[in-house]
C-alpha cells in the first residue's frame, strides 16, 4: 500500500487519480521516487502484464505515467539503489 504522504504527492500529479495509484500498487510501486528512473511505457506494460490483459492503453495511460515520472524527477526523488 502506498503511504498517505506518498499518495498525496502522487495524486497531485495531473492524470494520476486513485485508479492509477491502485494499478501502480499492483506492480509494487510504493513511492513517487520509485518511478523517477522508470520508462512510462514500461510502467504501462508492467501494469498490463500484472493484470493478464491490456487494461491500460495509450495515450492516457502513457501521459499519466509520463506526468508521474516527470514529477518524480522534478522533486529530485531518484530511485533508491537496489
Amino acid at each position: 500500500m502506498i503511504p498517505t504522504t506518498e499518495r498525496q504527492k502522487m495524486l497531485a500529479v495531473p492524470l494520476c487519480g486513485p485508479r492509477v495509484l491502485s494499478r501502480l500498487e499492483t506492480i509494487g510501486i510504493r513511492s513517487l521516487r520509485e518511478v523517477a528512473d522508470r520508462d512510462p511505457d514500461e510502467l504501462v506494460l508492467a501494469v498490463n502484464l500484472s493484470a493478464g490483459r491490456p487494461i491500460w492503453r495509450p495515450p492516457m495511460a502513457h501521459r499519466a505515467m509520463e506526468n508521474l515520472v516527470t514529477a518524480a524527477r522534478a522533486a529530485g526523488e531518484p530511485q533508491p539503489a537496489p
